[in-house]
């Protein structure tokens, strides 16, 4: 029996359910007094359990949409998203980066949201258009679960039906959510569109220019930027934050809106929080906080000078001689110091 209901908000977070009509609504009354509430985990850590409540969520809405309020079961998540944000924006765009045991589409999603926060931030909108946003975020590749096994297997062009069925997904995820019942416009616009380009190169439907709505081009920008971080199952290598970035900007004047661009860099920093480094010791580091200079960089070294991983991470000044960034290292041969780099934020 659960009487606490912060108990059953942290099961929800590890992907819980239960029936609203069997929760007792009676007082604990037991002769000992009930356990302390317990503080919120850290932020870190709870981005980690929402990512297994978010697979769980897009299951359902898949499977059985009328077992599960989506619309407040998203809408919950994406609060909580907002709150990580606003405690901690390291976490909030480490969690995501780190992950390497969530599916790679429910991990994709989960960085757009925290994106699409932080950008919606850089633009002004109202906390609760930031919110629906973020919802659409959650779920604007719901339409391509299905078929993302298949799509996995193609390193280079896919095959033309399979192709022709993914630049329709934005629109089948749409349809999907209204069956589930969304209806809140802003949501299902964003989700519409977040491949459309502002050149009329985009799809499904080629729109362009202020035919593209905001949110959708916080969406799309949120999408491309975490499509190239991300390893693949047919890309061995994930490309560092920076050259997304740069190729990101590149695209500013014919497919993606440049103030949205700019926000993303400044949210982001050049060396954003997960990157791997090497410094000139011979250690290997990962940065903690979102930067620009990498003089200023905030790392913690999670492979000594002999390759020994270091638990707990060890902080260096990457202003001091000898722990200056050389270069970067992908993030796919750091995997054995995983538990070590997740120390860094957790």
């Amino acid at each position: 029996v659960i009487h606490m209901p912060d108990q059953v908000s942290r099961l929800l977070v590890r992907g819980a359910q239960y029936d609203e009509a069997e929760v007792d609504p009676r007082p604990y009354l037991g002769n000992a007094p009930p356990p302390p509430v317990q503080e919120d985990p850290p932020p870190f850590e709870h981005l980690n359990g929402l990512l297994l409540n978010l697979k769980h969520v897009l299951a359902t809405t898949l499977k059985s949409p009328e077992q599960i309020d989506v619309t407040a079961r998203i809408g919950a998540i994406a609060q909580t998203v907002q709150n990580i944000c606003h405690k901690s924006i390291d976490s909030a765009l480490a969690a995501p980066s780190v992950d390497t045991h969530s599916p790679y589409i429910v991990v994709h999603q989960m960085m757009g949201a925290v994106l699409a926060e932080l950008m919606g931030q850089g633009k002004g909108l109202e906390p609760a258009e930031r919110r629906l946003l973020i919802c659409a975020a959650l779920t604007r590749d719901l339409g391509q679960i299905a078929s993302q096994s298949e799509l996995d297997k193609h390193a280079g062009p896919l095959p033309g039906d399979v192709h022709a069925q993914m630049r329709q997904h934005p629109e089948h995820s749409a349809q999907l959510l209204q069956h589930a019942g969304v209806t809140d416009p802003l949501w299902l616009g964003a989700v519409r569109g977040h491949h459309e380009h502002l050149d009329g190169s985009g799809y499904p439907a080629q729109l362009k220019g202020d035919a593209v709505s905001l949110g959708a081009r916080i969406l799309g920008v949120a999408d491309r930027y975490s499509a190239m971080i991300k390893m693949r199952p047919y890309r061995a290598q994930a490309h560092f934050p920076q050259n997304a970035l740069k190729e990101i900007y590149l695209k500013k004047d014919t497919e993606i809106d440049e103030e949205i661009a700019r926000i993303l860099i400044s949210k982001v920093g050049l060396l954003s929080p997960g990157t791997v480094v090497k410094l000139k010791s011979g250690e290997i580091a990962v940065v903690k906080s979102p930067t620009v200079k990498s003089d200023a960089a905030i790392v913690y070294s999670v492979y000594g000078k002999t390759g020994m991983i270091l638990s707990p991470p060890a902080q260096r000044d990457t202003s001091q001689p000898g722990c200056e960034i050389v270069g970067l290292v992908p993030f796919a041969h750091c995997q054995t110091a995983g538990a070590s780099i997740r120390q860094v934020w957790a």
